[in-house]
């Protein structure tokens, strides 16, 4: 049998409603990133009662990535540059389901990658590049998940970076894909 006096569960609640603001404010200073308060990381130590979650830090996107392609014609002329990935108005449904954005995500990871890889200085030639997954996997995209007129018998890619949204300069050619046959 327990014994309580009037107000003890009030108490139990108060309690709890503390302690967790308590966490939920010390949380929520340890993630701004000019902070001064070495405190909360000497009590705590090692950051699991505390967590970190800076998801676009330290170094947040400034720049739109994008994955260009044309076509080469029978006759040898080239087609004008269009974007696998155009920007679209996103719609509230997508937030629950959006398919897509599976291969959007596959894509740009493969993208990042190859910038890695060229920024990284390990290849010697362009064309060391066209062994690598991350390549043929861009080059399989552009080939068979982008429209192509009739009359198309090769297809190159590009990457380049934006400003996004600021029309600020012209786009940064990252990197030229070789001509390759289409199927």
């Amino acid at each position: 049998m327990s014994v309580s006096w009037p107000g003890a569960r009030d108490l139990r609640f108060g309690a709890v409603v503390a302690v967790l603001s308590a966490w939920f404010i010390a949380s929520a200073v340890k993630q701004e990133p000019t902070r001064r308060l070495t405190a909360l990381d000497k009590l705590e130590g090692v950051g699991i009662v505390l967590p970190e979650w800076r998801f676009f830090a330290p170094n947040p996107g400034v720049h739109d990535t994008h994955l260009l392609y044309r076509d080469q014609l029978e006759d040898g002329t080239l087609t004008p540059w269009r974007e696998c990935f155009p920007a679209e108005q996103r719609r509230l449904v997508q937030i629950f389901w959006h398919p897509d954005r599976r291969a959007e995500k596959v894509v740009m990871d493969a993208i990042g990658e190859i910038i890695r890889t060229l920024d990284s200085g390990i290849l010697e030639k362009k064309e060391d590049l066209q062994v690598t997954i991350t390549y043929l996997v861009l080059l399989n995209y552009a080939t068979h998940g982008c429209e192509h007129p009739p009359g198309a018998r090769r297809t190159q890619f590009l990457i380049a970076r934006s400003t996004g949204h600021e029309d600020v300069g012209e786009p940064l050619l990252l990197f030229l894909s070789n001509l390759h046959r289409l199927p």
